[in-house]
């Protein structure tokens, strides 16, 4: 079983759409240690504790009036009512607390969230706002591959979504088919970014190195990939039914040269 880097809890890739979602839903069974989520046999030992969430009702989306503002804030917010079990002597408690507070409580590895008492958690950082400090990372990729000439391709990952999942994956083939790529991937903390330990836990910055190619070269490669034009032809060239060019590449990531000698030229604008 294969589990999201970055929590104190085990969490295994199959809760993606909740940890997304910002939704746990009745049914749900997380275990503080991965032996849980094996079978379970003979006499149980040591500290093996779960959470098994009872509420709310699986595939309702409702959402309480009094809580504005959009969906995630809306789910972070929302009541989720849950057993805690200890599997060594069979005493489980039941309690109310927030969406908010059962992600803290297995990403931080602190059992004081579950508390029903407890303050309202701040949300996590989004994939737009470490995109926005995407040129805080660049510094700690070059120092990793200091040999490395060419370019490199930087950009924001969310192992919890499969269409960032997949866009990373039709970038990376797409560049493998012209020339060797070698993937790094790091936290936003373990890149140097800016209050890295506030961003969503799911989320990572992936590096792309390209030896031996330039920006010039590899910025029709990310176009034929990431354009959303109108047309197959104004996607290859990255033109509109105008002529203007209305690709850039700062919309998902950073492009810059790699290696010594290189500057760390961007191709495009910083995104807003």
């Amino acid at each position: 079983m294969e589990f999201f880097e970055g929590f104190a809890w085990p969490v295994p890739l199959a809760f993606a759409a909740a940890l997304g979602g910002g939704r746990f839903e009745q049914g749900d069974v997380l275990f503080r240690e991965a032996a849980g989520y094996g079978a379970l046999e003979g006499r149980l030992s040591g500290k093996l504790s779960a959470i098994q969430v009872l509420l709310p009702p699986r595939g309702s989306h409702s959402t309480p009036a009094e809580i504005e503002g959009d969906r995630r804030q809306s789910n972070w917010d929302s009541e989720v009512t849950i057993e805690r079990v200890d599997l060594v002597s069979g005493e489980s408690e039941t309690r109310t607390i927030t969406q908010g507070q059962l992600l803290l409580a297995i990403w931080k590895g602190e059992d004081d969230w579950l508390e029903e008492d407890h303050e309202p958690p701040p949300m996590p950082r989004t994939a737009r706002e470490l995109q926005q400090r995407l040129d805080q990372s660049l510094a700690s990729f070059e120092a990793d591959a200091s040999e490395t000439t060419g370019c490199r391709f930087v950009f924001v990952v969310d192992r919890a979504s499969d269409a960032s999942l997949a866009k990373a994956r039709s970038v990376e083939e797409a560049l493998r088919e012209t020339g060797a790529v070698a993937r790094r991937e790091s936290t936003p903390r373990q890149a140097g970014v800016e209050d890295g330990e506030e961003f969503h836990p799911t989320l990572a910055i992936r590096c792309l190195d390209l030896p031996g190619r330039s920006v010039d070269e590899v910025v029709p490669i990310l176009r034929a990939r990431l354009y959303g034009g109108a047309s197959e032809e104004s996607a290859s060239s990255g033109d509109d039914a105008n002529g203007r060019d209305r690709f850039s590449v700062a919309r998902h990531g950073l492009l810059v040269g790699a290696g010594p000698q290189a500057a760390a030229t961007r191709s495009g604008s910083t995104p807003s």
